[in-house]
């Protein structure tokens, strides 16, 4: 009996050590990256190919007021809920920071750019179509970049 007990205390302590190890072992980037893209990103990500979408409808329009409604209705609205959802949004590591801080970088800067196009669009005025069109294309975002270089590099998958 007592050959008995030793040997299921032996496993035991033994499943209890390899699962210690091999929690001490996981990768907290790729951990904070891989909850990060795959989880917290995916109303971010959404939101960003309806933001695409609905630009790409622009060439279609016809009256400033078209383009009014887009913007002041489903473009900056989008992005103010993406900065809402990524201010809730804390990683763990620098390497994820830094690419949340890319995204939310990015995309107060297509809301200003597209806050400019709105002001053109009242005004009639041309210089600020202009200045509105020198902002970034949606279609080149430096954190997604930042964020599939992180995934090569840790051998992840980026779901979304």
């Amino acid at each position: 009996m007592k050959k008995l007990v030793k040997f299921v205390l032996g496993i035991v302590a033994s499943a209890m050590v390899i699962g210690a190890l091999s929690g001490c072992m996981s990768d907290p980037v790729a951990d904070d990256f891989t909850k990060f893209m795959n989880e917290d990103m995916v109303e971010v990500n959404a939101n960003y190919e309806a933001l695409k979408a609905e630009s790409g409808k622009w060439e279609s329009f016809e009256t400033n007021e078209e383009m009014t409604n887009s913007i002041s209705n489903v473009i900056l609205p989008n992005i103010n809920e993406s900065l809402d959802k990524l201010a809730a949004i804390e990683p763990q590591t620098d390497e994820v920071k830094a690419i949340k801080d890319l995204y939310v970088k990015m995309l107060n800067t297509y809301k200003e750019g597209y806050g400019i196009m709105l002001e053109a669009c009242n005004t009639d005025d041309e210089t600020l179509v202009d200045q509105a069109l020198e902002y970034p294309n949606p279609e080149d975002p430096k954190a997604f970049t930042l964020a599939l270089k992180l995934a090569k590099e840790k051998d992840l998958e980026v779901q979304y």
